[in-house]
């Protein structure tokens, strides 16, 4: 469920990630199948930083996500997986917060 969940968020600014050095750091909810993500995005050494929580922030998670893949934490276990795995969702589900 994470791959998909992140897929709006790992896509969006994807291309930013290869050419920014610092991006601002952005707040975004989601929901999906009845679970609210909230999460902030960043761009830190060319590499963008998902942090946030889901299930009413009982679950946190954070995410490295490049052009090639996925790696961090989700509900303090280890993520680890290609970019080719995560399903692509339409970004206007995602809600752009602050």
């Amino acid at each position: 469920m994470i791959k998909t969940v992140i897929a709006a968020a790992a896509f969006a600014l994807l291309p930013t990630v290869a050419f920014a050095e610092e991006a601002p750091k952005q707040s975004f909810t989601y929901t999906y199948q009845g679970v609210t993500y909230t999460y902030t995005s960043e761009v830190q050494n060319g590499v963008k930083v998902l942090k946030g929580s889901a299930y009413n922030g009982k679950v946190p998670f954070e995410l490295k996500v490049t052009k090639n893949g996925v790696s961090g934490t989700f509900n303090r276990a280890p993520v680890n997986f290609d970019m080719h795995e995560v399903q692509h969702l339409d970004n206007k589900d995602v809600v752009e917060g602050q």
